[in-house]
């Protein structure tokens, strides 16, 4: 497995490097962790993009690619996410190894100038971004937030978060709202990019084949500028189950309903908690695919996922809507059968399977190791794949049924089609 090290390099600041002798790229990513806050999402996500596609250097997406393309197809990257009630903004550069360029030309060390150079000296004047690159990311912010509306599989389920997380950050979209997004300015854009800057929890990655101690002492140089009151994010925040069930929804213009069910747990064990949901509906031989969907011709998909930060598992169907009361019943008969103990050897086993094949792949791409050791991180349990393995091997059946039972049902959202 690949060599992490992570040390801090002033405060909120953390310089992480992963060493993979494999990879024939390099890749530099920093990661701006913040409270996802309905106020400032729209414009947090327009900052990061800003920045990701112009400098004072590189005026707009154009220029910036060019130069990118100049240097044997180097690329800077963005994305925009949630994690439990935060925002992770992140811009990165990936490049070959520098022992693949011709002439012994140092392409690592310039596509990174080029990305500190985004960072740190923006397309901006007078405190404001420039307009080019502002309306240029404002069309792309929209579009997004079009393109979650038109998904309707994860529109229903990003409704039903409002609900499911009422009151809690995690109910917000990471992109922030259409309107949010409509009312923000090159101004309060340029504002939300020094707000981040010096308050965000920052995490920067460095992946390669070996150390390059040039790129971290230059990454360091950079950041120790800054002036900084970081704002240090909680990330485990355990959603509390309703009083009642929540039953919600809305009739838009779809053929297919489609229905989310939210189940909320605080049983401590992570583990069997996640193979309770990868039993109970996220293979091809779980339970909600065997029976809900094959055997009984309920629906046209039906799914769960567990997110261990929130402590809920949620389930998602595609149906008739004449159906909708007796798919919610039988999900519920699959999780009492989860409950009672009522699954296979064979069952477990593949499921368990399951698991590690995905678990293998971890380190077949460098951004799949980002991911993997951030997600470590945050949890505060830096371990290898093999590892979690043998943690997932070690869950007993009676410890799978008792996480089965701490689910409770929380919240119930469908969305029909038009009367």
């Amino acid at each position: 497995m690949a060599f992490y090290k992570r040390k801090e390099i002033s405060g909120g600041i953390g310089y992480t490097t992963i060493i993979d002798k494999k990879f024939k790229t390099n890749k530099v990513e920093i990661r701006f962790i913040t409270e996802l806050d309905p106020k400032t999402a729209a414009a947090n996500a327009m900052a990061v993009g800003i920045i990701g596609s112009s400098s004072s250097r590189y005026r707009n997406i154009s220029e910036l690619t060019a130069k990118l393309n100049s240097l044997y197809g180097a690329n800077i990257n963005i994305s925009i996410s949630k994690r439990a009630d935060n925002q992770i903004l992140s811009i990165g550069t990936s490049t070959i190894n520098n022992k693949y360029a011709f002439d012994g030309e140092d392409i690592n060390g310039e596509v990174l100038d080029i990305l500190l150079d985004c960072v740190f000296s923006p397309n901006a004047a007078s405190g404001e971004f420039d307009q080019e690159p502002f309306q240029f990311r404002r069309k792309d912010l929209l579009d997004t937030i079009d393109a979650e509306i038109n998904n309707k599989r994860g529109y229903a389920v990003m409704q039903a978060q409002k609900s499911i997380y009422k009151g809690e950050s995690s109910a917000n979209s990471s992109y922030g709202t259409k309107e949010e997004a409509e009312a923000v300015t090159p101004a309060s854009a340029y504002s939300a990019y020094n707000r981040l800057l010096k308050e965000a929890q920052i995490e920067i990655y460095y992946v390669g084949q070996s150390e390059d101690i040039a790129a971290e002492e230059k990454i360091i140089k950079a950041f120790s500028k800054v002036e900084r009151a970081p704002v240090i994010c909680r990330f485990k925040n355990i959603s509390p189950l309703k009083a009642e069930v929540c039953r919600c929804g809305e009739r838009l213009d779809v053929n297919q309903c489609k229905m989310v069910m939210a189940f909320k747990s605080d049983y401590e064990n992570t583990y069997a908690l996640k193979l309770v949901s990868t039993l109970f509906g996220e293979t091809p031989i779980s339970k909600l695919f065997a029976n809900v969907r094959e055997k009984l011709s309920l629906c046209y998909y039906c799914a769960s996922g567990y997110n261990e930060f929130k402590g809920t598992m949620i389930v998602d169907c595609g149906i008739e809507e004449a159906n909708i009361e007796k798919t919610e019943n039988e999900i519920m008969n699959q999780l009492k059968a989860m409950q009672e103990s009522n699954f296979t050897d064979d069952e477990l086993e593949n499921g368990l399977l399951s698991l590690e094949n995905a678990l293998r792949g971890v380190g077949d791409t460098t951004n799949s190791l980002v991911n993997w050791y951030f997600s470590h991180f945050i949890k505060n349990d830096i371990v290898d794949p093999q590892t979690e393995i043998k943690r997932y091997r070690s869950v007993t059946r009676q410890q799978i049924a008792e996480a089965a039972k701490s689910f409770e049902l929380d919240t119930v959202y469908v969305m029909r089609g038009e009367e």
